[in-house]
């Protein structure tokens, strides 16, 4: 089981697998729609995108995405999705890709990772908080959406 850095090359297994991941979440299956939102990731260069493989498969992915404090006048990524497949959960590959995401964002001199999750995903509230991850209690978070 290894991570690394997705690439473009990457792209159509990624999909199938983000797809799988917007199904999880209650989107209808489009993959051409998922392969088109990542090749725009990719060709803005608007997020980093890190990937975990088992016998040249990919099983999971983590996906971060650049902030910035004005606060604090620094960079920090929002970690926004995170996903393994199923078959290879309880294994450790939600772990090493977070890992790999936390040394990415130190190694760019982040600030921090902030994430959202369900409230009732307390699988992940869980893994989130033994990896240092901290529950904020002090901000309420608000959505204008706008479509």
């Amino acid at each position: 089981m290894i991570v690394r850095k997705a690439t473009t090359e990457d792209l159509n297994q990624l999909a199938i697998l983000f797809d799988e991941y917007r199904q999880f979440y209650g989107a209808s299956s489009n993959i051409q729609q998922s392969y088109n939102f990542l090749k725009q990731r990719f060709e803005n260069q608007q997020s980093v995108i890190f990937i975990h493989i088992k016998n040249d498969v990919i099983t999971g992915f983590v996906i971060l995405y650049l902030g910035f404090s004005s606060h604090a006048c620094s960079s920090y990524y929002i970690l926004d999705d995170v996903y393994v497949t199923p078959v290879y959960r309880r294994q450790g590959s939600a772990k090493q890709l977070i890992d790999t995401a936390i040394l990415f964002a130190q190694s760019e001199k982040a600030s921090r990772i902030s994430l959202e999750t369900q409230r009732s995903n307390f699988q992940s509230h869980q893994l989130y908080e033994k990896m240092g991850f901290v529950k904020d209690n002090e901000f309420q978070t608000y959505h204008c959406f706008l479509s």
